[in-house]
């Protein structure tokens, strides 16, 4: 697919100064999906120079690169750095080198420690490591070693999964014939309680239900976006955003991508010429979500007075049932913050989050 990366930036390009113009400045960049870290640097350049050049890009703005540790060098990682890229997510799903088999993973438990070495060599300060539990054979052990070397690392923020098997996928019927063999329940909850009990004692806080961080300034600004319910832009292809009262998705794959992008007319719109999915948000939708999004932030929950800033109501009186049977079962419970009254999970209810989420889906 290499070959269409010229073609891609130039439709991505022409992608935002159909859509950005008159947007606020960036507070946050985000370069994922697939593997971006292919990008040359010249390339990633002239993508925040378009940006910088339409809507600016603030100062202190945090700009992410996700990346495979088998696809960057020191040299590359010291590039991005000069034209502004100042945290890398780097998905090194495991140390184990017989786990990132099983996961089908290019790069080795070496190159994973190597990678990290070489971004902090390149100047990084904020960098952010994907670790994956509940793997087929994987133990309480073999876990806690994951965690101890990822904490050995000495970076500063964690986003840690549970394993999830893709329908249709070769790894979904090699656990249906009996292959691969995953973790019961139980044992995949002992993990995750074990990173909640464990990272905090290292000086991680859990902000975010599968995000740990070194102090609050290293927080992922941009997910926590995501999490507040509030506006982004998603550019290029299968890109998702939030504009509005609208949730948009572009076609997804970079052909498609190209040609709608190619066909659009030179003039300002607020939506995509590529876009597959136009979903409206009506109010009452909104305020779900905001609920739903909001519990997973695990410090701050979610805030009486914000929410009633945002949506013109009382949450505590539209969703005075479901509220009441969450705290009532030990899910959530009230906490006076600065600001006030806000929401938040207990220990239990981090645990079993999705109990809490639903009552507002």
């Amino acid at each position: 697919m290499a070959h269409f990366i010229p073609a891609y930036l130039d439709s991505l390009k022409k992608e935002m100064r159909l859509v950005l113009p008159g947007a606020e400045p960036a507070d946050s960049v985000y370069f994922g999906g697939g593997t971006p870290s292919l990008l040359k640097t010249a390339q990633v350049s002239e993508v925040l120079e378009t940006l910088d050049d339409l809507i600016g890009i603030n100062t202190n703005a945090e700009i992410t690169m996700e990346a495979n540790p088998g696809t960057i060098s020191l040299e590359s990682l010291k590039a991005l750095r000069e034209v502004g890229v100042n945290r890398l997510s780097l998905g090194i799903q495991s140390f184990s080198d017989l786990d990132l088999n099983i996961l089908g993973r290019i790069h080795s438990a070496k190159q994973a420690n190597k990678g990290i070495h070489s971004a902090q060599q390149a100047g990084f300060s904020n960098i952010s490591l994907d670790l994956i539990f509940g793997l087929p054979g994987q133990t309480l052990t073999n876990w806690q070693q994951n965690l101890d070397q990822a904490l050995a690392s000495g970076v500063q923020h964690f986003s840690l999964y549970s394993l999830i098997i893709e329908p249709g996928t070769p790894f979904e019927k090699k656990v249906a014939c009996g292959e691969l063999v995953l973790p019961d329940d139980d044992l995949a909850a002992d993990m995750f309680e074990l990173a909640i009990d464990y990272l905090p004692k290292q000086g991680f806080e859990q902000y975010e239900i599968s995000s740990w961080a070194l102090g609050e300034a290293n927080e992922s600004l941009h997910n926590k976006v995501y999490w507040k319910n509030q506006d982004y832009y998603g550019l290029g292809a299968g890109a998702h955003g939030k504009v509005g009262n609208f949730r948009v998705r572009n076609v997804p794959t970079i052909p498609e991508y190209i040609s709608a992008i190619d066909q659009a007319h030179h003039k300002k719109s607020d939506f995509s010429p590529a876009l597959e999915e136009k979903l409206a948000v009506d109010k009452f939708t909104s305020m779900q979500e905001t609920m739903m999004l909001g519990l997973r932030l695990t410090r701050e929950g979610i805030s009486e007075n914000e929410f009633r800033l945002r949506h013109q109501e009382e949450m505590r009186i539209v969703f005075k049932e479901e509220i009441n049977r969450i705290v009532k079962s030990g899910l959530a419970e009230w906490q006076t913050q600065q600001d006030g009254e806000h929401l938040v999970l207990t220990h239990r209810g981090i645990m079993l989050g999705n109990q809490a989420f639903q009552e507002f889906v």
